[in-house]
Parts: structure tokens; sequence; C-alpha cells
């Protein structure tokens, strides 16, 4: 794999070649609120030096893969600096009071991205209206993550933003799935799985308290399947809205159920590095010692978070979700 590696001043527009002095080099991406990251180390060059805040680029055999911006340069005491960039999702992390009438996820990202003035395109658009809310002094990560959440909730879609080279995009999760193949006899080099009901829950109450009318409603669902493999599981949400009918509030409750009555099954993978992947994508999964546990027989499995280490050996970490 050949790298480029770019700099380019915000305020003069000068721009470096790094390939040459660069090591190190690490590009890791993930689904848990946070910035894709680019990492790596170099040589001090008197021909080269910036502050933080410069423009990084890097192309993998002229493939674009990472454009972002300098936010932290560490230097030790053998002249090598070690330099950390991230993604334009890094803007996300600030924090805002914005007021949402009933809107989609994506209707909701792009209203983020120009209030940030930050490039983004739709992918797929969200069809579903989420509730309207006021989110007050949270992070743009977690309104959209509340966004994200109940539309899989009430609609079943899973969507997801990245940036793809400076540009943040809204996509479906299934729009993502790639045909790589990964285990048995296909780039795995390690792995370590678990199976956990630690999160799940198999009995839902949903509350909705009138203090002036002294009432209290309660909505219920739950699986007698799995109360009885599990024992009884439950979970309770206490809200507010008044104007929410008896089949709202029973659809929150069913719907609440269905997002948690499951057993979670995560997967973390050592694999030769493929370029096709990084977090929000999907791949098949092949792993006959898993098959017995109803994973890695052709299985569908998510990645959540991604990290490639780019050098002589292109070897990348996989934190994974076994959905299918």
């Amino acid at each position: 794999m050949i790298l480029k590696v770019l700099t380019t001043s915000v305020t003069t527009n000068k721009q470096y070649d790094l390939s040459e002095i660069v090591g190190d080099v690490v590009w890791t991406t993930g689904l848990d609120s946070q910035p894709g990251t680019f990492v790596f180390t170099m040589l001090t060059d008197p021909s080269v030096f910036f502050l933080v805040v410069v423009i990084i680029e890097c192309y993998a055999d002229n493939k674009k893969l990472f454009k972002g911006k300098v936010f932290r340069r560490q230097k030790d005491k053998e002249a090598k600096w070690q330099v950390t960039a991230y993604d334009n999702m890094r803007y996300l992390k600030n924090e805002d009071t914005l007021l949402f009438d009933a809107s989609s996820s994506s209707t909701r990202f792009k209203k983020i991205c120009q209030t940030q003035n930050v490039p983004y395109k739709i992918l797929q658009a969200s069809s579903y209206n989420c509730t309207p809310v006021i989110e007050d002094k949270h992070t743009y990560f977690a309104m959209l993550q509340s966004a994200f959440d109940e539309t899989r909730q009430g609609f079943g879609l899973r969507y997801a933003v990245w940036d793809n080279f400076g540009t943040l995009e809204h996509f479906d999760l299934n729009a993502k799935i790639t045909k790589l193949v990964i285990g048995d006899e296909s780039l795995l080099l390690n792995y370590d799985y678990e199976a956990s009901i630690d999160e799940a829950y198999n009995a839902v109450k949903v509350m909705r308290e009138d203090k002036e009318k002294n009432k209290r409603e309660i909505y219920s669902a739950k699986h007698d399947g799995n109360i009885a493999k599990w024992g009884r599981l439950q979970l309770v949400e206490t809200i507010s809205d008044a104007d929410l009918n008896s089949s709202q509030l029973q659809k929150q409750a069913n719907d609440l159920l269905k997002a948690h009555n499951v057993e979670t099954k995560t997967l973390t993978l050592e694999a030769v590095g493929s370029l096709d992947i990084r977090a929000g994508n999907s791949f098949i999964l092949r792993l006959a010692d898993l098959q017995k546990d109803g994973a890695g027989k052709d299985s569908l499995a998510l990645v959540t978070k991604c990290r490639h280490a780019l050098g002589s050996a292109h070897v990348m970490d996989l934190e994974v979700e076994v959905i299918a």
C-alpha cells in the first residue's frame, strides 16, 4: 500500500507532502458518538513545521481515505512528533440548544450541519418523524443519536452518520453492507466473542403520571417465552407527554420491548486490513466455531468500531455486532 499524506495551512494555503517522514499511521472510526481520528508519528523536518488546526489529507493507493484537522501534537526527546487529527465529525461534539418539531433524523442532521457550516450530504433520507423535542445544552452527537434510537424503535431501520473525506453523510446502515467475508480461511487473524443478556429486557412498562388529576397510566408489554428462559428482566420508563393517546403509549411499550428483548452478540476481530471496511459497514461473518451459538454461519456483522494500522503490514481491529 502506498500512503500519501499532505498537510495544508489554513492561513497561507501552503501544502507539504509528509509521505516520506510519517510512520505508525492509525485511522480509527466508530459509531459511538466520536469523530474519526488519524494518528501518525513524524520526524522533525526543518522545512515542515505546522501548528494545530492545519488540514491533513491521506490517500491510500490514490484513494481518498481521510481529511481533517490537527487538534493535538506531541513531541518526545528523540525529535519525533505524534500528531492527532480529527475529521469533521469532531464538530458534532459541540453543545447547543435546538428546538426540533416532528421531523426525521435526516432533517435534523441537515439543520445541525447548516448550523455548524459543515459540508453534508443525505445519502438515504429517513421518512420516520421523531417526536418534537427541545434539546437543551446537548451535543449534536446526542441529538442525532436520540433521533436514530427513536427511528429504530418506531420504524425498524437504523441510520448513522460518518465523514467521507470532509463531507458528513447521513445513511441507512443497510446501504453499507459489503460483499466482504471475514472468518475461516478469509482474512481473520484472531477473535473474541461474547453473548450477553446483561442489557436485555423481556418486560416493559411505560408510565404516564398526571399529578393534577392524581392519575397514573401504565402500558405494558412482555415476552413470556424469554421470561421463562431468562427470568423477568423489566424496564420501566416514565413519560410526561400529555398529547400521546393510549394507542401511541402502548406502541411505545411494544417498540421498547422489541428493541431490548434480544441477546446481544458482540465480537472483536483482528484481521488482514481492507479499506472497504470502516465503522458503519457490514460484512459476512463465517466462523464454524460459533455456528452452534447462532452466529458465524454466514452471519451479517455490523462494524461498530474500526481501527486500521496502515503500515507495511495492514491490519485492522474490528468491534462487531452480529445482527443477523
